[in-house]
C-alpha cells in the first residue's frame, strides 16, 4: 500500500496562526546568520558520544508522500508526490554536512531520500530556466501561481486562506504603514493583510471550511463505496515500543465504528517512529553522565549547581539535535534552514522533554541522572527567574495526561514551526501541517469525546513553550549581567552575546 498523508487546503491550523504575536520576541533562539561553528559540528554528530550516534534502525521504514510539497515552488501546483522513503544506516561522519548524506546521494535524490516524480531527472540540473522569474505580489518573495485572483508566494496564499477562514483580527504595532516584505511579512500581519486585499487577493475565493468537510466527506464516502473493505482488511506491523504506539493500531481498528475517521496506516507509522525516537535521544549515556558528575567534585555548592544544569542542558540540545535528524521532512530541508530551525526550537523543546521529566510529588524535575532539581536548586544556581513558570508547566501537562506519542508529535510540530531567517519557509509550514493533522487524528481517536477542545489545548500549549523560551533568553542575559559565563556551546546555539 502507497504510504501518503494528505495536506489539504482550509485544513487545519499552523503553529504561525497560534504564535504570531511571539514572532518578534524571539532572538534568543534565532540567528539572523546562521554560522556553523560549534552549531555545525553538533549537527555533524561529533559531539554525541557514541552510545547515541544513530545506527541502524530496527524500527523499519516510513514512506511519507509530500503531495503539496513542491520543491519548485513556481512550477505548477499539480504535480507528481514527491516520496520521502527514511531509511536509517549509520551515520556518516562527512565533514560540513548536517545529516552526512549529501555526499552519498545517488543521482535522483536529495540527501539520501528518493524523489519519485515524473520530472525526477530534471531535478539535479535546477528548474527550467525562465524568461523573467514572477515574484508575489504581497512579499516579493518567488511566487507559486494565482491565489484568490492575485499572484502570490504559497506563504501569502496560506496566511490569507488562515486569515480569512478564521476571521482574524490583527494590530499592527508599527504605525499601520508597515512595507511588507520577506521579512515584515512576519512581523506584522494586519499590514500583511491589507497587502493581500490591494494586491487583489478576494475573500470570497476562499472556500468556507464548512464547504471542505462536505467535500471530504463526500470523497470518503465515495472512497469506502468503492473500496468497503479497506479501513479493515489487516493493519501496519506494530513495534512495541510504549503503550501508546501500540494503542495506535487499537484506535485505528475500533474509530470507523464511532463515525471519527481512523489513524492512517501512514500516520500509525508516523507516530511509532516519533516515539521511538523520542525514547532513543531521551537520556545520555552512562559516560557522559559521569563526566559531569567528576566535573563538579571539589566546586562549591552554587557552582556545581549551575554547572551541573547547563552541563546536563548541552547534552540535552545534542539529543534534541538527533531526534530533529531523523524526523521524515527534515534532510528535504535547506542546510541554512536546517541550522535555523535547530537554534531556534532547542529552548522550546528543551521545555517539553523538562515537563515530561516533571515530578508532581516533589514539585521538580528529573534531570537526566535521575536527580530532583527543585525551586530550591535553582536559586541556589542562581537560575530562578524561570523555574516557577516551568513549575508551572510542568503541572498543566502533568494535569493535561499528555501522553509520549502528543509529546513526540508537540515536539515535531516545534522543530517545524516558522522562524525569521528561514530561506524556504513555506516548505517548513507544508511539513509541519502534517505533523499537526497527524496529532489531530491520533487525538480524535483517543479521547473521542471533547477531543477538539483538547486539540486545542495541546496546541495552545506552543505559545506557552515560546514564551518560556522568551524567558531562557532573559535568563541567560541576566546571567551575562552577574558574569555568569554560559559553555560555547550553549552561547552559540541560543545566540547569547558575548
Amino acid at each position: 500500500m502507497t504510504a501518503s498523508i494528505w495536506v489539504r487546503p482550509g485544513g487545519l491550523p499552523v503553529l504561525r496562526t497560534l504564535s504570531g504575536m511571539g514572532d518578534e520576541g524571539s532572538p534568543e533562539v534565532t540567528s539572523s546568520s546562521a554560522s556553523p561553528g560549534v552549531v555545525a559540528t553538533v549537527l555533524n554528530g561529533s559531539l554525541i558520544s557514541p552510545a547515541h550516534s544513530l545506527g541502524s534502525s530496527d524500527i523499519g521504514e516510513v514512506d511519507l508522500e509530500f503531495w503539496d510539497l513542491d520543491l519548485n515552488a513556481h512550477h505548477s501546483r499539480v504535480m507528481a508526490p514527491l516520496k520521502i522513503t527514511t531509511g536509517h544506516g549509520p551515520c556518516s561522519d562527512t565533514s560540513g554536512s548536517i545529516s552526512g548524506r549529501e555526499d552519498l546521494s545517488p543521482p535522483g535524490s536529495i540527501n539520501g531520500y528518493s524523489i519519485d516524480s515524473c520530472d525526477a531527472s530534471k531535478k539535479k540540473k535546477g528548474p527550467t530556466p525562465r524568461q523573467q522569474e514572477e515574484l508575489c505580489l504581497v512579499c516579493g518573495d518567488r511566487a507559486s501561481g494565482y491565489h484568490y485572483n492575485a499572484l502570490t508566494c504559497e506563504g501569502c496564499k496560506g496566511f490569507f486562506r488562515r486569515s480569512i477562514t478564521k476571521n482574524a483580527v490583527y494590530q499592527c504595532k508599527y504605525g499601520t504603514n508597515c512595507e511588507i516584505d520577506m521579512y515584515m511579512r512576519r512581523k506584522c500581519q494586519e499590514c500583511r493583510l491589507k497587502k493581500c486585499l490591494s494586491v487583489g487577493m478576494r475573500p470570497e475565493c476562499v472556500v468556507p471550511e464548512y464547504q471542505c468537510a462536505v467535500k471530504r466527506k463526500e470523497k470518503k464516502a465515495q472512497k469506502d463505496k468503492d473500496k468497503p473493505n479497506s479501513t479493515t482488511n489487516g493493519s501496519p506491523e506494530m513495534v512495541k515500543i510504549e503503550p501508546e504506539t501500540q494503542r495506535v493500531d487499537d484506535i485505528s481498528l475500533t474509530s470507523v465504528n464511532n463515525g471519527i475517521k481512523p489513524i492512517t496506516p501512514e500516520q500509525d507509522e508516523l507516530i511509532i517512529k516519533l516515539v521511538y525516537f523520542q525514547n532513543k535521544y531521551e537520556q545520555p549515556s552512562d559516560e557522559d553522565i559521569k563526566k559531569v558528575e567528576e566535573s563538579t567534585v571539589d566546586v562549591e555548592v552554587s557552582d556545581a549547581r549551575y554547572r551541573h544544569i547547563t552541563e546536563y542542558t548541552i547534552l540535552t540540545v545534542q539529543l534534541i539535535v538527533e531526534f530533529a535528524k531523523n524526523l521524515p521532512g527534515f534532510d528535504k530541508l535547506l542546510r541554512e534552514d536546517q541550522i535555523v530551525l535547530l537554534k531556534a526550537c532547542s529552548s522550546e523543546v528543551m521545555m517539553l522533554r523538562m515537563a515530561r521529566r516533571y515530578d508532581v510529588n516533589t514539585d521538580s524535575i528529573l534531570f537526566v541522572n535521575n536527580h530532583p532539581y527543585s525551586r530550591d536548586s535553582y536559586n541556589m544556581a542562581g537560575m530562578g527567574e524561570v523555574i516557577d513558570d516551568l513549575l508551572c508547566f510542568g503541572r498543566q501537562m502533568y494535569d493535561m495526561k499528555v501522553d509520549n506519542a502528543e509529546y513526540a508529535l508537540l515536539t515535531s510540530i516545534v522543530i517545524f514551526s516558522e522562524r525569521p531567517s528561514l530561506q524556504e519557509a513555506w516548505k517548513v509550514e507544508k511539513i509541519q501541517e502534517i505533523y499537526i493533522e497527524a496529532l489531530k487524528s491520533y487525538v480524535d481517536n483517543r479521547i473521542k469525546v471533547r477531543s477538539t477542545m483538547i486539540f486545542a489545548k495541546l496546541l495552545s500549549v506552543l505559545t506557552e513553550i515560546r514564551s518560556l523560551g522568551n524567558q531562557n533568553s532573559e535568563m541567560c542575559f541576566s546571567l551575562k549581567l552577574r558574569n555568569r559565563k554560559l559553555p560555547p556551546f550553549l552561547t552559540e546555539i541560543w545566540d547569547v552575546m558575548t
